[in-house]
């Protein structure tokens, strides 16, 4: 995987719904820099480690960010 993968996904993980342009600038804040975030973001729609829709980006439920429980109020 590429060097900063992980990082995206916490980043997104930590911000639920975030465009591009935020990702981006969130990771600057983390000094991820000179890194092909678009393609990063790419990579991990089609390894299904994200969900995009509507040009907003969260990650999927699943390894570390997976629940042991789902915490619905209606279960």
């Amino acid at each position: 995987m590429p060097e900063h993968y992980e990082q995206i996904l916490e980043i997104v993980a930590e911000n639920p719904g975030s465009t591009v342009d935020d990702i981006e600038d969130l990771a600057a804040d983390h000094s991820i820099v000179d890194t092909d975030i678009r393609g990063l973001l790419a990579e991990a729609v089609s390894n299904d480690d994200l969900l995009e829709f509507d040009d907003q980006y969260w990650v999927m439920r699943t390894g570390k960010y997976r629940f042991d429980r789902y915490d619905h109020p209606e279960t």
